[in-house]
């Protein structure tokens, strides 16, 4: 099971940065049109398909979805609309339509939640632009998705609560920190069913103890839990408001409510899991020939300069200028033989043992 890390040794050795991803409880109602007239002007892109429009079922925060799409109709002049959602909800979605897909296009969310819809509810697409642009290690070799930004998870810790409940106390350095008696109730955290930062904390601790260890290990982490959400960014929040403690999140959904001037500290716990986000088409859309189109444009330098000034997430492209507030990788202590593939291929199999163990 704990075969060696694939993405590691190149993001070790990119010096990529990391930040990472998120999103809101899903919405749903119906597609969400966009207005093209709330972007500054885009570079213009002759298409010539059949397809004039798009649905994209969007993982990352409604706002960024939303730029991201009218960015995209104006550039290429397709109608586009989106649906958001937790990446794993949006992955619960696209299996419940089947044959019947609503959806052209998932953006966003940890590469193993696409990987769990490999082959079935996906459509390989040989991008020229991943080829060309990306290492063959961030994206399926099969092309059934592509990454375009890194992220690892991290702490949101309130410093106010903090300093009033333990005072000059060091922040916990380690996920077996969290354990401690002291932190009972003191941690928001989202479920692993529907959220893809949850489910990437869940693979996290299955690489870094084994599988038997990892499910004894959150019998005790649940005692520290204070509330399960559905959405991966809502314990930064929750922490931000003073709500709770300490968040557990990708470290991008910490970062921007410490920009907004929230008493929030960022902390990377040892051997700490870390993600691809990637973009992926979904089998049997109503336009397939447009959503070939978005996936060459979200590749594209000037799509991912965007989506990196609107979410301070990492690129995966070298020529896209990076968060300054965003971690060097090399500074991380990242979990060992981290294998997105095989956390996709079992996620059904883990979330029905968490499940059964932990949220029953």
């Amino acid at each position: 099971m704990n075969r060696p890390s694939r993405a590691l040794p190149l993001l070790l050795g990119l010096g990529l940065l990391v930040a990472a991803c998120g999103g809101e409880t899903a919405d749903p109602s119906a597609p969400e049109e966009v207005d093209p007239e709330e972007v500054e002007d885009v570079e213009e892109i002759e298409v010539d398909i059949d397809d004039d429009s798009l649905v994209i079922y969007g993982a990352l925060h409604e706002e960024e979805i939303a730029r991201l799409a009218a960015a995209f109709e104006q550039a290429t002049g397709i109608d586009t609309e989106f649906i958001r959602g937790s990446a794993g909800e949006l992955a619960a979605r696209i299996q419940a339509e089947g044959d019947n897909p609503r959806g052209d296009i998932v953006l966003g969310g940890p590469s193993e939640i696409h990987e769990a819809l490999v082959p079935e509810m996906l459509r390989p697409y040989e991008s020229p632009v991943a080829i060309e642009e990306y290492d063959a290690e961030f994206y399926h070799s099969e092309h059934y998705w592509h990454g375009f930004y890194v992220g690892a998870l991290g702490l949101a810790i309130n410093t106010e609560r903090w300093e009033d409940e333990f005072g000059d106390r060091e922040y916990p350095s380690t996920w077996d920190d969290l354990l401690d008696d002291d932190y009972e109730g003191s941690l928001a955290i989202a479920l692993p069913a529907s959220s893809g930062t949850a489910y990437n904390f869940l693979v996290t601790q299955v690489f870094r103890l084994g599988e038997d260890e990892t499910w004894d290990w959150f019998e005790d982490f649940n005692n520290t839990v204070g509330q399960y959400t559905t959405s991966g960014a809502a314990p930064a929040r929750m922490a931000a408001a003073g709500e709770f403690l300490m968040g557990m999140t990708f470290g991008h959904d910490v970062l921007k409510p410490i920009d907004a001037g929230f008493p929030l500290e960022l902390v990377y716990p040892e051997e700490t899991g870390f993600e691809i986000g990637a973009v992926s088409i979904i089998e049997g859309g109503p336009n397939p020939q447009a959503a070939e189109v978005f996936v060459d444009w979200m590749l594209g330098q000037e799509a991912n300069q965007l989506h990196t000034d609107l979410s301070m997430r990492v690129p995966l492209r070298e020529d896209v200028a990076l968060p300054e507030a965003a971690t060097d990788v090399n500074e991380l202590s990242l979990v060992e033989g981290f294998d997105a593939e095989w956390a996709g291929e079992e996620r059904d199999r883990l979330l029905d043992e968490w499940e059964e163990r932990i949220g029953g």
